[in-house]
Protein backbone atom coordinates (compact mmCIF):
# COMPACT_ATOMS: atom_id res chain seq x y z
CA UNK A 1 0.00 0.00 0.00
CA UNK A 2 2.90 2.63 0.98
CA UNK A 3 4.46 1.81 -2.33
CA UNK A 4 1.24 2.13 -4.40
CA UNK A 5 0.85 6.06 -2.50
CA UNK A 6 4.72 6.35 -3.18
CA UNK A 7 4.15 5.82 -7.06
CA UNK A 8 0.75 7.48 -7.44
CA UNK A 9 2.60 10.90 -5.42
CA UNK A 10 5.79 10.49 -7.67
CA UNK A 11 2.75 10.49 -11.09
CA UNK A 12 1.20 13.51 -9.45
CA UNK A 13 4.60 15.05 -9.48
CA UNK A 14 5.59 14.19 -12.70
CA UNK A 15 2.78 15.11 -14.56
CA UNK A 16 2.15 18.45 -12.11
CA UNK A 17 5.46 19.55 -13.38
CA UNK A 18 5.64 18.49 -16.61
CA UNK A 19 2.39 20.58 -17.29
CA UNK A 20 3.67 23.60 -15.49
CA UNK A 21 6.62 23.76 -17.49
CA UNK A 22 4.92 22.78 -21.15
CA UNK A 23 2.42 26.14 -20.09
CA UNK A 24 4.98 28.41 -18.96
CA UNK A 25 8.60 27.46 -19.03
CA UNK A 26 9.09 30.33 -21.84
CA UNK A 27 6.85 33.03 -20.23
CA UNK A 28 9.23 35.93 -18.75
CA UNK A 29 11.85 34.22 -21.21
CA UNK A 30 14.32 36.40 -22.95
CA UNK A 31 17.23 36.38 -24.97
CA UNK A 32 19.48 39.15 -25.74
CA UNK A 33 22.09 38.05 -28.32
CA UNK A 34 24.33 40.69 -29.79
CA UNK A 35 28.18 41.25 -31.23
CA UNK A 36 29.72 44.34 -28.45
CA UNK A 37 30.57 46.37 -31.72
CA UNK A 38 29.15 46.84 -35.15
CA UNK A 39 32.10 47.81 -37.16
CA UNK A 40 35.72 46.09 -36.89
CA UNK A 41 39.13 46.00 -38.91
CA UNK A 42 41.01 42.46 -39.47
CA UNK A 43 42.93 41.58 -36.64
CA UNK A 44 40.58 43.10 -33.75
CA UNK A 45 39.00 41.46 -30.65
CA UNK A 46 35.40 42.18 -29.47
CA UNK A 47 32.88 39.68 -28.24
CA UNK A 48 29.64 38.45 -28.16
CA UNK A 49 27.43 39.11 -24.90
CA UNK A 50 24.48 36.58 -24.10
CA UNK A 51 21.73 37.69 -21.52
CA UNK A 52 19.35 35.81 -20.57
CA UNK A 53 16.38 36.95 -18.53
CA UNK A 54 13.55 34.94 -16.49
CA UNK A 55 10.96 37.40 -15.37
CA UNK A 56 8.66 34.55 -13.22
CA UNK A 57 9.25 32.35 -10.17
CA UNK A 58 9.79 28.97 -12.30
CA UNK A 59 13.54 28.30 -12.42
CA UNK A 60 15.21 26.95 -15.36
CA UNK A 61 17.92 24.20 -14.27
CA UNK A 62 18.65 23.21 -17.76
CA UNK A 63 18.61 25.90 -20.35
CA UNK A 64 20.42 25.97 -23.50
CA UNK A 65 21.54 28.54 -25.85
CA UNK A 66 21.94 27.39 -29.46
CA UNK A 67 23.19 29.38 -32.40
CA UNK A 68 25.83 29.95 -35.30
CA UNK A 69 28.10 32.28 -36.59
CA UNK A 70 30.99 32.67 -39.39
CA UNK A 71 33.72 30.44 -38.49
CA UNK A 72 36.34 33.40 -39.29
CA UNK A 73 35.27 34.90 -36.11
CA UNK A 74 37.90 33.37 -33.76
CA UNK A 75 36.85 32.33 -30.62
CA UNK A 76 39.25 31.78 -27.56
CA UNK A 77 37.06 29.56 -25.75
CA UNK A 78 35.91 26.31 -28.01
CA UNK A 79 34.56 23.72 -24.86
CA UNK A 80 30.72 24.61 -26.48
CA UNK A 81 31.51 25.16 -29.76
CA UNK A 82 31.86 22.65 -33.23
CA UNK A 83 33.62 24.05 -35.90
CA UNK A 84 32.12 22.94 -39.72
CA UNK A 85 31.23 25.49 -42.59
CA UNK A 86 30.02 27.79 -39.71
CA UNK A 87 30.33 28.44 -35.76
CA UNK A 88 28.08 26.52 -33.84
CA UNK A 89 27.95 26.81 -30.08
CA UNK A 90 25.59 25.65 -27.56
CA UNK A 91 26.04 26.95 -23.96
CA UNK A 92 24.96 25.50 -20.93
CA UNK A 93 23.05 27.27 -18.47
CA UNK A 94 20.76 27.38 -15.01
CA UNK A 95 19.20 30.60 -14.16
CA UNK A 96 16.59 30.66 -10.92
CA UNK A 97 13.18 32.65 -11.18
CA UNK A 98 13.49 36.56 -11.67
CA UNK A 99 16.74 36.15 -12.09
CA UNK A 100 19.40 37.79 -15.39
CA UNK A 101 22.78 36.01 -16.56
CA UNK A 102 25.29 37.60 -18.34
CA UNK A 103 28.24 36.15 -20.26
CA UNK A 104 30.56 36.81 -22.97
CA UNK A 105 32.55 35.45 -25.54
CA UNK A 106 35.39 36.41 -26.87
CA UNK A 107 36.47 36.47 -30.81
CA UNK A 108 39.14 38.03 -32.86
CA UNK A 109 37.75 38.66 -36.37
CA UNK A 110 40.08 37.07 -39.13
CA UNK A 111 38.41 37.90 -42.24
CA UNK A 112 36.78 40.68 -44.01
CA UNK A 113 32.90 40.15 -44.55
CA UNK A 114 29.44 40.94 -42.78
CA UNK A 115 28.38 38.27 -40.42
CA UNK A 116 25.33 37.52 -38.39
CA UNK A 117 24.53 35.31 -35.56
CA UNK A 118 21.69 32.51 -36.88
CA UNK A 119 19.85 29.29 -36.00
CA UNK A 120 19.51 30.81 -32.71
CA UNK A 121 17.55 28.89 -30.17
CA UNK A 122 16.61 28.39 -26.44
CA UNK A 123 16.21 24.79 -24.89
CA UNK A 124 15.02 23.51 -21.66
CA UNK A 125 14.06 20.39 -19.83
CA UNK A 126 11.53 20.26 -17.25
CA UNK A 127 12.59 19.91 -13.40
CA UNK A 128 12.79 16.11 -13.74
CA UNK A 129 14.64 16.32 -17.21
CA UNK A 130 12.28 14.15 -18.61
CA UNK A 131 10.81 16.63 -21.53
CA UNK A 132 12.98 18.70 -23.66
CA UNK A 133 11.36 21.93 -24.94
CA UNK A 134 12.60 24.30 -27.83
CA UNK A 135 11.74 27.86 -28.78
CA UNK A 136 13.48 29.30 -31.94
CA UNK A 137 14.68 33.60 -30.82
CA UNK A 138 14.67 36.07 -33.96
CA UNK A 139 18.24 37.84 -34.15
CA UNK A 140 19.08 41.02 -35.57
CA UNK A 141 22.70 41.32 -35.11
CA UNK A 142 24.82 41.73 -37.44
CA UNK A 143 29.09 42.68 -37.56
CA UNK A 144 30.91 44.53 -39.87
CA UNK A 145 35.01 43.38 -40.47
CA UNK A 146 36.30 45.97 -43.00
CA UNK A 147 39.17 44.53 -45.33
CA UNK A 148 42.53 45.05 -44.38
CA UNK A 149 44.97 48.42 -44.66
CA UNK A 150 48.16 47.57 -46.48
CA UNK A 151 51.18 49.18 -46.09
CA UNK A 152 53.18 48.17 -49.45
CA UNK A 153 56.15 50.47 -50.40
CA UNK A 154 54.47 49.29 -54.39
CA UNK A 155 51.28 50.66 -53.47
CA UNK A 156 52.41 54.12 -51.73
CA UNK A 157 54.43 54.54 -54.62
CA UNK A 158 51.76 54.87 -57.51
CA UNK A 159 48.91 56.50 -54.69
CA UNK A 160 51.72 58.92 -54.57
CA UNK A 161 52.37 59.61 -58.12
CA UNK A 162 48.44 59.49 -58.49
CA UNK A 163 47.97 62.35 -55.96
CA UNK A 164 50.46 63.99 -57.18
CA UNK A 165 48.97 64.00 -60.47
CA UNK A 166 45.23 64.99 -59.21
CA UNK A 167 46.89 68.08 -57.69
CA UNK A 168 49.22 69.30 -60.70
CA UNK A 169 45.15 69.29 -62.45
CA UNK A 170 43.65 70.96 -60.37
CA UNK A 171 42.69 74.80 -60.68
CA UNK A 172 44.91 77.38 -58.95
CA UNK A 173 41.90 78.97 -57.86
CA UNK A 174 38.85 78.25 -55.18
CA UNK A 175 35.44 78.05 -56.09
CA UNK A 176 34.16 81.08 -53.80
CA UNK A 177 30.46 79.64 -53.97
CA UNK A 178 31.93 76.19 -53.28
CA UNK A 179 32.46 76.33 -49.19
CA UNK A 180 33.82 72.53 -48.00
CA UNK A 181 34.59 74.09 -44.41
CA UNK A 182 36.41 76.03 -41.68
CA UNK A 183 39.91 75.85 -40.39
CA UNK A 184 42.17 77.83 -38.06
CA UNK A 185 43.72 81.17 -39.66
CA UNK A 186 47.32 80.92 -40.86
CA UNK A 187 50.06 83.69 -41.59
CA UNK A 188 48.92 84.49 -45.51
CA UNK A 189 45.04 84.11 -45.51
CA UNK A 190 43.46 86.99 -47.01
CA UNK A 191 41.77 89.26 -44.64
CA UNK A 192 38.26 88.23 -47.14
CA UNK A 193 38.79 84.96 -45.87
CA UNK A 194 37.84 85.42 -42.46
CA UNK A 195 34.64 84.11 -41.02
CA UNK A 196 33.81 86.80 -37.95
CA UNK A 197 30.74 84.75 -36.56
CA UNK A 198 32.84 81.45 -36.35
CA UNK A 199 35.67 83.76 -34.94
CA UNK A 200 33.61 84.85 -32.58
CA UNK A 201 32.23 81.43 -31.34
CA UNK A 202 35.39 79.64 -31.54
CA UNK A 203 37.41 82.53 -29.32
CA UNK A 204 40.32 81.92 -32.25
CA UNK A 205 40.89 83.27 -36.03
CA UNK A 206 38.79 81.22 -38.70
CA UNK A 207 39.05 81.08 -42.07
CA UNK A 208 36.43 80.04 -44.98
CA UNK A 209 37.98 76.77 -47.38
CA UNK A 210 36.53 76.70 -50.85
CA UNK A 211 36.45 73.88 -52.65
CA UNK A 212 38.46 74.33 -56.33
CA UNK A 213 36.94 74.92 -59.42
CA UNK A 214 37.56 71.73 -61.24
CA UNK A 215 37.52 68.51 -58.79
CA UNK A 216 39.56 65.94 -59.16
CA UNK A 217 38.18 62.81 -58.42
CA UNK A 218 39.24 59.39 -58.51
CA UNK A 219 36.87 56.31 -59.49
CA UNK A 220 38.15 52.93 -58.11
CA UNK A 221 37.07 50.14 -60.61
CA UNK A 222 37.78 46.09 -58.82
CA UNK A 223 38.01 43.54 -60.53
CA UNK A 224 38.01 39.93 -58.42
CA UNK A 225 38.39 37.61 -61.84
CA UNK A 226 42.13 35.56 -61.12
CA UNK A 227 45.05 35.59 -63.51
CA UNK A 228 45.98 32.33 -62.55
CA UNK A 229 43.85 29.31 -60.57
CA UNK A 230 46.47 29.63 -57.64
CA UNK A 231 45.35 31.06 -54.62
CA UNK A 232 42.34 32.94 -55.65
CA UNK A 233 41.36 33.91 -52.75
CA UNK A 234 43.86 34.91 -51.37
CA UNK A 235 44.44 37.23 -54.66
CA UNK A 236 40.71 38.72 -54.43
CA UNK A 237 41.35 39.86 -50.65
CA UNK A 238 44.20 41.43 -51.72
CA UNK A 239 42.41 43.14 -54.79
CA UNK A 240 39.84 44.23 -52.46
CA UNK A 241 42.13 45.58 -49.48
CA UNK A 242 44.63 47.33 -52.29
CA UNK A 243 41.10 48.87 -52.92
CA UNK A 244 40.08 50.09 -49.47
CA UNK A 245 43.49 51.15 -48.88
CA UNK A 246 43.55 53.28 -52.27
CA UNK A 247 39.94 55.15 -50.65
CA UNK A 248 41.14 55.76 -47.91
CA UNK A 249 43.84 57.35 -48.69
CA UNK A 250 41.95 59.72 -51.23
CA UNK A 251 39.78 60.72 -48.72
CA UNK A 252 42.11 61.37 -46.24
CA UNK A 253 43.18 63.88 -48.97
CA UNK A 254 40.14 65.46 -49.69
CA UNK A 255 39.55 63.29 -53.21
CA UNK A 256 36.55 62.25 -53.98
CA UNK A 257 35.77 58.62 -54.69
CA UNK A 258 33.66 56.49 -56.25
CA UNK A 259 34.04 52.77 -55.81
CA UNK A 260 32.68 49.58 -58.04
CA UNK A 261 33.30 45.89 -58.70
CA UNK A 262 32.80 42.79 -60.52
CA UNK A 263 31.53 41.44 -57.20
CA UNK A 264 28.11 40.54 -55.60
CA UNK A 265 26.50 42.50 -52.88
CA UNK A 266 25.46 39.58 -50.30
CA UNK A 267 22.63 41.35 -49.01
CA UNK A 268 21.04 42.23 -52.69
CA UNK A 269 22.73 39.73 -54.65
CA UNK A 270 23.75 42.29 -57.47
CA UNK A 271 26.91 43.80 -58.83
CA UNK A 272 26.18 47.46 -56.55
CA UNK A 273 28.21 50.27 -56.16
CA UNK A 274 29.48 53.48 -54.26
CA UNK A 275 28.90 57.00 -55.97
CA UNK A 276 31.25 59.53 -55.19
CA UNK A 277 31.87 61.35 -51.97
CA UNK A 278 34.55 62.60 -49.26
CA UNK A 279 32.98 63.22 -46.20
CA UNK A 280 34.23 61.15 -43.10
CA UNK A 281 30.92 59.05 -43.64
CA UNK A 282 31.91 58.31 -46.48
CA UNK A 283 34.90 55.95 -45.40
CA UNK A 284 32.26 53.81 -43.66
CA UNK A 285 30.40 53.33 -46.83
CA UNK A 286 33.31 52.51 -49.09
CA UNK A 287 34.05 49.53 -46.29
CA UNK A 288 30.88 48.46 -45.34
CA UNK A 289 30.23 48.10 -49.64
CA UNK A 290 34.23 46.24 -49.72
CA UNK A 291 33.07 44.01 -46.76
CA UNK A 292 29.76 42.91 -48.27
CA UNK A 293 30.73 41.77 -51.97
CA UNK A 294 31.05 37.92 -52.33
CA UNK A 295 32.11 36.04 -55.32
CA UNK A 296 33.25 37.25 -58.52
CA UNK A 297 30.68 38.31 -61.32
CA UNK A 298 32.97 37.41 -64.24
CA UNK A 299 35.84 39.40 -66.32
CA UNK A 300 32.51 39.74 -68.91
CA UNK A 301 30.50 41.90 -66.42
CA UNK A 302 33.74 43.37 -65.39
CA UNK A 303 34.56 44.71 -69.22
CA UNK A 304 31.02 45.61 -69.98
CA UNK A 305 31.76 48.70 -66.81
CA UNK A 306 34.69 49.92 -69.07
CA UNK A 307 32.42 50.11 -71.76
CA UNK A 308 30.28 52.43 -70.03
CA UNK A 309 32.68 54.62 -68.61
CA UNK A 310 34.42 55.22 -71.99
CA UNK A 311 31.43 57.15 -73.29
CA UNK A 312 31.61 59.37 -69.58
CA UNK A 313 33.39 63.14 -70.91
CA UNK A 314 34.22 63.59 -67.52
CA UNK A 315 38.14 64.57 -67.79
CA UNK A 316 38.31 65.45 -63.96
CA UNK A 317 37.68 62.00 -62.97
CA UNK A 318 40.89 59.71 -62.61
CA UNK A 319 40.59 55.86 -63.17
CA UNK A 320 42.43 53.23 -60.38
CA UNK A 321 41.85 49.81 -61.89
CA UNK A 322 42.56 46.89 -59.20
CA UNK A 323 43.09 43.49 -60.81
CA UNK A 324 45.17 41.05 -60.65
CA UNK A 325 43.64 40.01 -64.00
CA UNK A 326 45.88 41.42 -66.76
CA UNK A 327 45.48 39.46 -70.08
CA UNK A 328 44.78 41.02 -73.60
CA UNK A 329 40.88 41.58 -73.25
CA UNK A 330 40.37 43.50 -70.68
CA UNK A 331 44.19 45.40 -71.14
CA UNK A 332 42.99 45.79 -75.36
CA UNK A 333 39.33 47.86 -73.09
CA UNK A 334 42.30 50.18 -70.98
CA UNK A 335 44.29 50.67 -74.22
CA UNK A 336 40.96 52.08 -75.24
CA UNK A 337 40.03 54.31 -72.26
CA UNK A 338 44.16 55.77 -72.66
CA UNK A 339 43.00 56.25 -76.26
CA UNK A 340 40.00 57.98 -75.42
CA UNK A 341 41.68 60.56 -72.87
CA UNK A 342 41.36 58.66 -69.76
CA UNK A 343 43.84 58.95 -67.26
CA UNK A 344 44.52 55.53 -65.97
CA UNK A 345 46.50 53.67 -63.31
CA UNK A 346 46.48 49.91 -62.52
CA UNK A 347 47.55 47.79 -60.02
CA UNK A 348 48.57 44.12 -60.41
CA UNK A 349 48.95 42.50 -57.28
CA UNK A 350 51.18 39.39 -58.05
CA UNK A 351 52.34 36.33 -55.84
CA UNK A 352 56.06 36.17 -55.29
CA UNK A 353 56.59 33.07 -56.95
CA UNK A 354 55.30 34.75 -60.44
CA UNK A 355 56.02 38.06 -61.56
CA UNK A 356 54.68 40.61 -63.30
CA UNK A 357 55.81 42.54 -66.45
CA UNK A 358 54.95 45.94 -66.92
CA UNK A 359 53.62 46.16 -70.45
CA UNK A 360 51.98 49.18 -70.17
CA UNK A 361 52.79 52.72 -69.23
CA UNK A 362 49.61 52.81 -66.67
CA UNK A 363 50.29 48.79 -65.51
CA UNK A 364 51.87 48.88 -61.84
CA UNK A 365 52.67 45.37 -60.17
CA UNK A 366 52.61 44.64 -57.00
CA UNK A 367 54.19 42.02 -55.39
CA UNK A 368 52.31 39.56 -52.70
CA UNK A 369 53.86 37.16 -50.30
CA UNK A 370 52.61 33.48 -50.82
CA UNK A 371 51.18 32.92 -47.45
CA UNK A 372 50.74 29.11 -46.77
CA UNK A 373 49.43 29.51 -43.63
Amino acid sequence: MEILIAVLCFLVIYLGQTVVYRKYWDQGLSLDLDFDDRYLEIGDKSGITETITNRKMLPLTTLHVKFSTARSLQFQENENAVVTDFYHRNDPFSIMGNRKVVRKLSFTAKERGLFFISAVKLMAKDFLMSKTFALSVENQAFLYVFPEKLSNIQLDTVLDGMLGDLTSRRSLFPDPFAFSGLRTYSVGDPRKSINWKATARCDDLMVNVYEHTAEQRVKILVCLEPNTMIRVHYIQEMCISIASTAASYFLDNRIPVMIRANGYDLLSGEMEWVDFGSSGEHRFTVDKYLARITENAGIDRFVEVLKQEVTDVDSNTTYLIVSAYHKKDLLDELDHMAEKGKNIYMIVPYLDIQGCDDIRPYLHGMEVELNDT
